[in-house]
């Protein structure tokens, strides 16, 4: 009986252009399937592969007009940066806009009018807090999406200031994969609403 032919997941990150993380957390998703080998070693199937390539490669075609608009208010370069490498292996279309203060911040929403904002709480020139504050009585009424991210625990946060009811939270270290579901729900759920 012919075995399927297999990759491991350095050579299937490698085919898709997105980490070993991002093909395990696919393969634990469904996404993929696999298998370990009797030595412990991850193996995916290579047509599987292929067939997910295709995939993200039409949806990056198509996604001209289509993208899903994510400013994140972020001084930190090196967090921007990773923002950028986590966000190519997201499914939903992103096109990814990036401002380092809150000013430039503010400035940038009325110019991009994006579908999710993801805001720094710690950042320069106008503060986290005043920015989310500002997005929840100006843009809630229009359904945008947004979240903060900080270092901060939920009592420390609650010590400084609140935050509106249903601005969500991500702690640091960012977890990309609950960001990518939060922007890609929200995504859809405006897409159904606008069409």
């Amino acid at each position: 009986m012919n075995q399927p032919k297999a990759l491991s997941t350095a050579e299937a990150a490698h085919e898709l252009g997105v980490s070993i993380k991002t093909v395990q957390q696919w393969m634990e998703k469904g996404l993929l399937s696999g298998w370990k080998t009797p030595g412990g070693h991850r193996r995916v199937r290579l047509d599987e592969v292929r067939q997910l390539a295709e995939e993200r490669k039409r949806a990056k075609q198509n996604a001209v007009g289509n993208a899903c608009k994510v400013l994140v208010i972020e001084d930190d370069p090196d967090i921007c940066r990773l923002y950028e490498i986590m966000s190519r292996a997201w499914r939903t279309p992103i096109e990814m806009h990036f401002a380092h203060d809150g000013m430039a911040g503010l400035i940038a929403l009325g110019k991009l009018v994006p579908n999710f904002v993801v805001v720094d709480l710690n950042i320069p020139k106008v503060d986290g807090y005043q920015l989310v504050q500002s997005l929840h009585q100006q843009f809630d009424p229009q359904g945008l999406r947004y979240c903060v991210v900080t270092g901060l625990s939920r009592d420390e946060i609650e010590q400084r200031g609140s935050l509106p009811d249903r601005c969500r939270v991500l702690t640091k270290p960012i977890d990309f994969v609950t960001l990518e579901q939060w922007i890609a729900t929200s995504f859809s759920e405006a897409t159904e609403r606008s069409d």
